[in-house]
């Protein structure tokens, strides 16, 4: 799928010359998108325009930005939508007057430097997260344990276009990190970081050293479509979790068509993904490589109610009896992938799913996922209990203005997932990039109820607070009760009938979760002190840490 991507990428470069007004988007995680969802669900969000595939342009979250009704924001919320306008707004940018700092630099007041001629916008910045803390921890009934905590990663962000036609967007930055006991653990078991690929270890293996890339460029060869290409990852939906597609691992080489007509946006995203084998020696060769096909309909008939049909198909070139060709097939943007995955000969992992979402009363929106990896009706209806009927759901609800307190947002979320969802018969094909999950966090055979509040007291505070927990089932040595995305669900199976979420070896984590962030001045840039206290099947521990954060998302809470 490679070459196709690069074939297909390199037809539709062709329509550069006529494309239309272009950017790099805004990051995934950043605090901005809740504000979007804000204006969505108060009702100032228009029908034809979509937020529930990210990352969003710049430039068309400016646009969403522009075109949003405020007058009935409070005097703190106006505050705080001109902050967060100005942090997606180049144009908005332009036209602030920065304090000058040495003649050239914050120029904008946004952006350590900035550039725009006829032929070329450019912004460059600096990123960075300097953290230190404390991981309090207590592991089989032992005394309690200190382990100090830091990251140091520093680096650059260059983004812009080239004669406003074609966006490009490029980061790299070094990470030195000791990370929490329990994390670590993880990384000597799976030998992979959450959402990070190579990473070793270093300081007789007690700290992590990797860096962190990614790079895209964008362009629209008509309106209303745009092509991205490059290093990056997506999140597919409206929740915490996403079923479908998350940002849980690596970025990974893409091809992204977005195309809006009306009231619909259909989407279009292929896929090289790495075939993670943890410990290989260098000298064997590269990782085996493996590819997706996604697509997804969106439908808005009216401002509150969205509604989306999505399809997915995990190809790996090599099979049981040899390798095989390119399927140049999976390229064919609008086929129904799991006819012509059965025409092939079932040999591939594909998946259906639903997605909704429904505004109302202009403070709840009420959102939910349907995944189907693989359904039998008849056994269904003789009994739903039956393994192959691999299904998982999603359903939230959003309160914004929480009891008339303003700007206090609530979200409750559960997500259940059945065993051996996600996996397949060719392990090669399993749902996973670089070993990490592309779908819910923690993979299949699980339930999680999550509850997040949110606050901004004044524009520059951000308050935010999580409580998650998560019920799952471990394998037992070699049997497999379907929990563990890497393995065949064609072995180990301990029955047939009477599955059921949960089974297997109890696993259980509690984790609350809370961040105190500051924005300074109208910056990119953060005083944050973070929190995490944290129950895995009896083991507690605490983390404590602070530091700065510059031009680089919040990390996730949810690990």
């Amino acid at each position: 799928m490679r070459k196709g991507i690069f074939l297909a990428s390199a037809f539709l470069l062709i329509s550069i010359s006529s494309a239309f007004t272009q950017d790099s988007d805004l990051p995934l995680q950043h605090d901005v998108y809740h504000f979007v969802d804000r204006l969505d669900i108060l009702g100032h969000i228009e029908e034809g325009v979509h937020t529930d595939v990210k990352p969003l342009g710049r430039a068309y979250l400016s646009k969403v930005f522009e075109d949003s009704y405020v007058s009935d924001l409070s005097y703190w919320e106006k505050q705080w939508f001109d902050r967060a306008e100005l942090l997606v707004s180049d144009k908005r940018a332009e036209d602030s007057t920065g304090k000058r700092v040495l003649r050239y630099f914050y120029r904008n007041g946004r952006d350590l430097y900035s550039l725009k001629t006829p032929h070329l916008q450019l912004f460059i910045n600096p990123v960075a997260r300097f953290f230190g803390g404390l991981d309090r921890h207590s592991y089989d009934n032992q005394m309690p344990d200190n382990q100090v905590i830091a990251s140091n990663s520093r680096g650059l962000v260059v983004r812009g276009s080239f004669y406003g036609k074609v966006g490009f967007y490029t980061e790299v930055y070094d990470n030195l990190l000791r990370v929490p006991r329990y994390m670590w653990e993880h990384y000597q078991d799976n030998r992979f970081l959450f959402g990070e690929g190579f990473v070793k270890g270093f300081n007789n293996n007690t700290a992590l050293d990797f860096f962190h890339s990614r790079a895209y460029i964008t362009f629209s060869p008509i309106k209303n479509m745009r092509v991205k290409f490059g290093q990056d990852r997506a999140f597919w939906g409206n929740g915490l979790q996403s079923l479908t597609l998350s940002d849980y691992s690596a970025n990974h080489l893409m091809l992204n068509i977005r195309t809006r007509v009306w009231k619909l946006e259909y989407v279009n995203h292929f896929a090289q993904l790495i075939d993670f084998i943890p410990n290989k020696p260098d000298d064997v060769g590269t990782f085996p490589r493996k590819y997706i096909a996604l697509h997804q309909l969106l439908y808005k008939p009216t401002p509150k109610l969205t509604l989306g049909l999505f399809e997915s198909v995990v190809y790996a070139s090599n099979l049981a009896n040899g390798p095989r060709g390119f399927e140049i097939q999976y390229l064919n943007p609008i086929i129904f992938y799991r006819a012509l995955e059965q025409s092939l000969g079932s040999p591939d992992n594909g998946m259906l799913g639903f997605t909704a979402k429904y505004n109302f009363a202009n403070r709840f929106q009420f959102y939910g996922q349907l995944l189907i990896d693989d359904l039998n009706f008849s056994e269904f209806r003789e009994d739903p209990t039956y393994w192959g009927n691999k299904l998982g759901y999603q359903a939230g609800l959003k309160w914004i203005n929480l009891f008339g307190i303003e700007t206090l947002d609530l979200q409750v979320e559960y997500n259940r997932v059945r065993p051996y969802v996600y996996q397949h018969f060719n392990v090669s094909s399993n749902y996973t990039h670089y070993g990490q999950h592309l779908g819910h966090t923690w993979g299949g055979n699980l339930s999680e109820t999550a509850i997040a509040l949110r606050y901004h007291p004044r524009p520059a505070w951000d308050i935010y607070l999580r409580y998650t927990l998560l019920n799952k089932g471990l394998n037992d040595g070699d049997i497999n009760y379907g929990g563990d995305v890497a393995a065949s669900d064609n072995f180990g199976r301990p029955l047939d009938v009477g599955v059921k979420v949960g089974q297997g070896l109890d696993y259980q984590i509690k984790t609350l979760y809370g961040r105190v962030s500051l924005q300074l001045f109208h910056t990119d840039t953060y005083l944050e002190l973070e929190g995490r206290a944290r129950n895995e099947n009896g083991i507690n521990s605490v983390q404590i840490r602070g530091g700065l954060r510059l031009n680089l998302p919040s990390r996730s809470s949810r690990i």
